[in-house]
């Protein structure tokens, strides 16, 4: 199954993120929401960050989730290459970020992304797949 595609978007980046689970899609979407702004491939494993999100819904859970992936990298000043969800009871996650520094000879930065918006943004579950539609304003 591929993890997101991009779709077409006069200014703003649109992804659609897919997970055979919930906690898959929260990690297909960082992704996702990453590679607007870097290239994932060149960012190295070698700090964590643990990200606690809540929400009342699916929908709020990751929208505030990957909020709160771009607080971190605008705040730490760091790229992030691997998601893994530590914990996911009800509307609340915990998933450990792992990345270094921003390093602008050796990271590959594309876009900055200014916000995660709530235009066009969704969350279902399509028989046994889950689906994510997401703008982020860049």
């Amino acid at each position: 199954m591929e993890k997101y595609r991009f779709l077409e978007h006069t200014a703003d980046a649109v992804f659609e993120a897919f997970g055979e689970s919930f906690e898959e899609l929260l990690v297909n979407s960082a992704e996702a929401m990453c590679s607007v702004m870097y290239e994932l491939g060149k960012v190295e494993p070698k700090e964590r960050v643990l990200v606690k999100a809540e929400g009342k819904n699916k929908e709020e859970l990751l929208h505030n989730f990957l909020g709160a992936v771009l607080f971190e990298i605008q705040s730490r000043g760091m790229v992030f290459r691997s998601f893994k969800v530590l914990s996911l009871s009800g509307q609340c996650a915990e998933i450990e970020l792992r990345g270094e520094k921003i390093d602008r000879e050796k990271h590959e930065l594309k876009s900055d992304i200014k916000a995660v918006t709530w235009h066009e943004f969704s969350v279902r579950e399509e028989g046994n797949k889950w689906i994510a539609k997401v703008l982020v304003d860049i």
